[in-house]
């Protein structure tokens, strides 16, 4: 067999194999064959940091000393709720974004415009106007309790779902909390801005 640094060297390919040795030998023949593909998993999969909730994220880190970069595996920052069907990112630190970003229809809004939330996605409102807070009372009430956590007490719209304005009584419980009584129980949409 020639010297190893004599071969050819190539980009490897997922199917190549790696020749290795069990450290902690408890086998009779404690060498192994490595595939690269299941090499590259279990270096994300184990002690590395990664797992199957948390995307690894790997840097170029220039050593001081010596002047090498070598890309390097360093904490996450970001998780997924659920694996497979996850929902959510979680981002633990800042999140700084260079392009767009989408509100719930995939409109990236205009110049000046606020991200607001509408209780079940996002839409773009004018800065003017104010951030609103949309609450949904899906099950027919005469009572309805909102906590909207605009910081004041906001001018409320309501709408049943036939998409006619209701008028009702409007008790701010503080600047957080709204109730609104009804004569009936119905259920539609509330506009808190």
């Amino acid at each position: 067999m020639a010297i190893i640094y004599t071969y050819n060297t190539a980009l490897p390919a997922l199917d190549d194999i790696l020749l290795g040795t069990e450290k902690d030998a408890t086998l009779r023949n404690p060498t192994k064959n490595f595939k690269i593909g299941d090499l590259a998993k279990f270096i994300i999969d184990t002690g590395l940091n990664g797992t199957s909730l948390t995307l690894p994220l790997f840097f170029d880190v220039t050593d001081p000393i010596t002047g090498l970069t070598q890309t390097t595996l360093v904490d996450s920052i970001i998780t997924q709720d659920a694996n497979p069907l996850g929902t959510t990112l979680t981002i633990t630190g800042n999140l700084s974004i260079t392009g767009t970003l989408a509100d719930k229809a995939g409109s990236v809004g205009t110049a000046g415009q606020l991200l607001s939330s509408t209780a079940i996605g996002t839409s773009w409102v004018d800065a003017t106007q104010g951030p609103t807070f949309t609450f949904i009372q899906a099950a027919p009430a005469t009572t309805w309790t909102i906590p909207h956590n605009l910081g004041k007490f906001p001018s409320v719209s309501i709408i049943n779902n036939n998409s006619i304005v209701i008028n009702g009584e409007v008790t701010y419980t503080d600047n957080n909390n709204v109730t609104l009584n009804f004569s009936a129980g119905f259920s539609g949409t509330a506009y808190l801005n």
